[in-house]
């Protein structure tokens, strides 16, 4: 009985000590990081990046740092329109984006 007692009681002095976290959230808004609050599409690819489609650009997410596509006059390979309205990757890997 002796040792039971002890060993609970020790359980609940070292249980004490063991700190709980919980998540934290990250708030991102025009103000710092998206170019837009209107948002059509969201879409995570086959390498983790979080793709957020707006009325004004295309959003990158890498984990870390936001990265904004818009259109580029004379640049073939930027967006058509910078209202994003779709997003999708195919089973070959290639991600497509659908504009306005």
């Amino acid at each position: 009985m002796r040792k039971i007692t002890l060993l609970i009681s020790l359980f609940l002095f070292f249980s004490t000590w063991i700190s709980v976290e919980a998540q934290t959230g990250t708030f991102y808004s025009t103000d710092n990081v998206l170019s837009n609050s209107l948002i059509n599409s969201i879409y995570q690819d086959s390498r983790n990046y979080i793709w957020i489609a707006t009325e004004d650009g295309l959003n990158k997410f890498d984990g870390v740092r936001f990265t904004i596509y818009h259109t580029r006059n004379n640049d073939k390979a930027s967006l058509k329109n910078n209202y994003v309205r779709s997003l999708f990757e195919d089973s070959r890997g290639r991600f497509w984006v659908g504009c306005n």
